[in-house]
């Protein structure tokens, strides 16, 4: 299947050119800047400790100024983790070991024998280079985008010998002044994407540091996993009991009673009777209606019959907006798969049409190395924001029960992309 993305969804063209007036270009500039604090911190730190704790270390007073470090670095590695969530929009994760008792040899103990306690280490030693490094170059690199594309303004403003720019060099005419400022509309362009890179790379140097260890993450997150999927689950049985409650319940409370008073007035009033036959039936036509609906708000009969293609087509025919679907499987996924595809489409098709602004939407599924694929993208206003409402917070644990992961690019303005990607082992 073909993933590139429809013209109506935005332009890529301009996104490349103006990535300078992306919210996303400003993060990375900040997280940059930053960086050369944080170097900074990490190397006095770092040094300090480690140097005084090693040459004290035949005293008693070494190991609680080694102990001490440990805890700073853990401090700062702290900071960074929520630092790296301007470029990732999340934290990196944490897990430490706990001492297993009381007192500082214990938590010396347990703070040497942590995987994490050297790693937070090495990521101390990287910042103080790649942190200083990179918050040099993007200082650098914006101070002269700047300084050439405004250099038409102030040249203009002041005195010819008040500007140098290098060598003791002056611009003497306003072609040279163009050809400056027209090399700073370059750099405009590359800049943010440099500084892209640069957040990028050290983001993933530093969640290859941070993040705990594959098995000990892998734990973590399917704990996480199983209590967001058990939460969700109460929640939806607390929704289903309560439609039950109001919905179906009460109107065969009210059949089972107009059933009785007919059958009382049977024989003394049968045109009354008839009348509570009648009123009854219309209860239990209603009530069969909806226990119809809440059966579809579970999973979908037609999702069980006919697979995700006619269950999502079913779907979109009572959008309020355009919706392509374009469904290219080669056979059918396990039916927990299905049922968690269908349900980040359902989800993410109510979003877009309360709060969007839309005026067409796309869903694709696809199965890519063993996975499958949805993506919902809609031409609307953007800003959506997992963190901010219930729905895809929920379809993230959903998606995450099973393994998957699910991601939402939504910038300012649009467009707005969910992507789901759930294992299809059975």
């Amino acid at each position: 299947m073909a993933c590139a993305r429809d013209p109506a969804y935005g332009d890529g063209m301009s996104t490349t050119l103006f990535r300078f007036a992306r919210a996303d270009t400003w993060r990375e500039l900040a997280y940059l800047l930053l960086g050369g604090p944080m170097a900074v911190a990490a190397f006095v730190v770092f040094v300090t400790g480690v140097t005084t704790g090693l040459t004290l270390a035949i005293t008693l007073v070494g190991l609680p100024i080694l102990l001490a470090t440990a805890y700073a670095d853990r401090g700062l590695s702290w900071l960074e983790r929520r630092r790296a969530a301007l470029v990732l929009g999340e934290q990196i994760a944490e897990a430490y070991r706990r001492p297993s008792g009381p007192g500082i040899l214990s938590r010396a103990k347990s703070v040497a024998v942590d995987p994490q306690t050297w790693k937070d280490a090495g990521w101390m030693v990287a910042l103080s280079v790649v942190g200083f490094a990179c918050w040099l170059a993007a200082i650098v690199l914006w101070a002269n985008t700047l300084l050439a594309v405004t250099l038409p303004l102030y040249w203009w403003a002041l005195p010819r010998d008040a500007i140098d720019l290098w060598d003791g060099k002056h611009l003497d005419a306003w072609w040279e002044v163009g050809v400056v400022a027209a090399l700073g509309l370059v750099a405009l362009v590359a800049v943010p994407w440099i500084c892209a890179a640069l957040a990028h790379g050290q983001v993933r140097l530093a969640r290859t540091l941070l993040s705990p260890s594959g098995a000990k993450q892998r734990i973590d997150e399917l704990t996480r996993t199983r209590a967001a999927a058990v939460d969700a689950q109460a929640v939806e049985l607390r929704r289903i009991e309560r439609d039950l409650h109001d919905g179906a319940q009460a109107r065969m409370v009210a059949v089972t009673m107009d059933l009785g008073l007919a059958r009382e007035k049977l024989d003394a009033d049968p045109g009354a009777a008839r009348s509570l036959v009648e009123s009854a039936h219309a209860e239990a036509a209603t009530a069969i209606a909806e226990l119809r609906e809440l059966v579809a708000g579970i999973a979908p009969a037609v999702l069980a019959d006919r697979g995700l293609d006619a269950a999502l087509s079913s779907l979109v025919a009572s959008s309020r907006i355009p919706v392509s679907v374009d469904v290219r499987l080669p056979r059918r996924v396990p039916p927990s798969v299905e049922v968690a595809a269908y349900f980040v489409v359902s989800e993410s098709l109510a979003n877009l049409q309360k709060h969007s602004r839309a005026t067409r939407a796309g869903v694709r599924v696809h199965s890519l190395d063993g996975r499958l694929v949805v993506e919902v993208e809609d031409n609307g206003s953007g800003g959506a924001d997992p963190m901010r409402g219930t729905g895809l917070a929920g379809l993230r644990d959903r998606v995450a029960a099973l393994d998957g992961t699910l991601t939402v690019t939504s910038p300012p303005g649009g467009p707005t992309l969910v992507r789901a990607e759930i294992p299809c082992a059975a």
